[in-house]
């Protein structure tokens, strides 16, 4: 069960999505969206991988929308593994060969740049002068000294070559063991195994070339280690370590795109038969993707809370405008509605019994903090976050826009002047605007702009807060903040004064 795995290193397994150039993606999702809708939960919630590649693949693509035939092509992958449970089962012990720490080591030889060895021509002069002086020592003896200094020089290069080969030395092991797993997965013939063949044969070519690379002699075995020894004095005097290093380097970076198209086969392989996995466990359903603007999301929850309330939403044509207290769910509920979306988009899953919306651009804004080492305040980090959603409101593609108390960092009177004329201008055209706020002002003034208003209550029972985390149509009507502060015991004459204000800025001028 995924609750019974080790805690996520998410500096290993993002490693893939940061270094992947996303050139084929329609939109990927930014650190501040990951942060907002706690995704790094919510992968630890829905990962069940077998290897660390399948783990960084589907990260990656937690992180990357590319379009509804993309999406729609992995949901046919995860079909073929839902429809085999024994067949699915059989390829995740393929795959749990690549299930060590050193695996997250692989992406190294896509990405990383090789370090080349210096002066190869020089090289292959003292290889070739050791060969020589070497064979002809035997008619002219005095060539051992000659063969000697070269020695001395062959092995300074062959230790100093020692620190790129051990940078190697881990992510080649765990090439032999993607080759094997490919291999294997291919006579399992999953999905993408036509298009993988052809990669293999490449990778194979690779991996012959590497096996030198980081071979060990076995110091529990005293005659492995003294034929290691020789082996080794071998290496050295004639350079073959160096020489078959530099055109391993070479096969690496030629080879680069099979070996990326051979991760991606055993990383999408994985993805699939985890998201296989997790729908036989959960409550899921598939997405439908149509063109305009209308969201349906019935009976959704967020997988992250046990015992989720689950609620269902209908926008067609409007954004939705979200009104409640703290900890009536509104922001949870905006949450919800846009990791589903994300969800949808990426996995082709949601936890809902029904979903149904565009294919969007997905943009949040619902955890801004101070960013002290920029010296951006609070507003103008605000600031700086919604002028990325109004350019992106420009182009024709549909995004989905979520804003949790929008510009909280400045005054009221101009929060709620701004925050209207924002919400307004993102509501134009193909977009969906997910908002929740306490100011039941904005609420009146975006009513001729397409706003659908919702809210979650609670009431006081028993001298309780009580919340039903149901969502209701219409403004919130109720006002209980200061009613809590009451049930927490705080000072009847500050209740009294408290109450007194409100009802003097309740009272509208004549």
């Amino acid at each position: 069960p995924a609750g019974e795995r080790p805690p996520c290193d998410f500096n290993l397994i993002s490693r893939y999505f940061y270094n992947c150039p996303a050139e084929d993606a329609s939109h990927t999702i930014d650190a501040e969206t990951t942060a907002d809708l706690d995704l790094n939960a919510v992968f630890e919630r829905i990962d069940r991988t077998a290897s660390k590649p399948g783990q960084q693949y589907l990260y990656a693509r937690l992180r990357t929308l590319r379009g509804t035939e993309e999406v729609r092509e992995f949901g046919r992958r995860t079909d073929h593994f839902a429809g085999n449970a024994g067949h699915a089962e059989q390829c995740a012990q393929h795959l749990s060969r690549l299930s060590d720490d050193d695996a997250y080591d692989l992406q190294n030889l896509i990405f990383d740049k090789p370090e080349q060895v210096r002066r190869i021509a020089l090289v292959y002069l003292l290889s070739a002068a050791a060969v020589v002086s070497l064979l002809l020592s035997f008619l002219y003896p005095l060539l051992l000294l000659l063969f000697l200094a070269v020695f001395a020089a062959n092995m300074y290069i062959h230790y100093s070559n020692k620190l790129n080969v051990s940078l190697y030395g881990s992510a080649v092991k765990q090439l032999s063991l993607a080759l094997r797993t490919a291999r294997e997965l291919a006579v399992e013939e999953v999905p993408g195994t036509e298009e993988a063949t052809g990669q293999i044969r490449q990778v194979a070519e690779v991996e012959r070339r590497s096996r030198v690379v980081g071979t060990q002699g076995d110091s529990a075995n005293e005659l492995a280690a003294i034929a290691w020894l020789f082996i080794e004095l071998a290496k050295v005097a004639f350079n073959i370590e160096v020489i078959l290093f530099q055109r391993f380097i070479g096969s690496i970076t030629a080879r680069r795109d099979a070996i990326h198209g051979m991760f991606r086969f055993i990383g999408e392989t994985d993805a699939a038969i985890s998201v296989a996995r997790l729908r036989s466990e959960t409550q899921t359903c598939r997405p439908q993707f149509v063109d305009g603007k209308y969201l349906k999301a019935e009976q959704v929850v967020h997988p992250l809370i046990g015992n989720c309330v689950p609620n269902t939403l209908e926008l067609d044509g409007t954004g939705l405008l979200l009104t409640g207290s703290n900890m009536s769910g509104k922001t949870t509920f905006i949450r919800t509605l846009v990791l589903n979306a994300l969800l949808a988009e990426t996995l082709d899953i949601c936890f809902a019994e029904a979903y149904t919306a565009p294919y969007m651009k997905i943009y949040s804004s619902i955890r801004i903090s101070d960013d002290i080492a920029e010296g951006t305040s609070y507003y103008l980090q605000e600031v700086l976050t919604v002028k990325r959603f109004i350019d992106a409101s420009q182009e024709p593609a549909p995004c989905l826009f979520a804003l949790d108390e929008l510009f909280k960092g400045t005054n009221t009177t101009e929060r709620i002047a701004a925050g209207k004329a924002v919400l307004a201008h993102l509501n134009r055209g193909p977009h969906l605007v997910l908002v929740s706020t306490h100011d039941i002002e904005l609420a009146e003034l975006l009513d001729s702009d397409g706003y659908e208003l919702h809210h979650f209550r609670e009431e006081v029972v028993d001298g309780r807060l009580v919340f039903d985390y149901q969502l209701h149509t219409g403004p919130l009507t109720t006002r209980n903040a200061i009613r809590i502060l009451e049930l927490y015991d705080y000072p009847p004459e500050l209740i009294a004064e408290a109450y007194a204000v409100q009802e003097r800025l309740l009272k509208k001028p004549e």
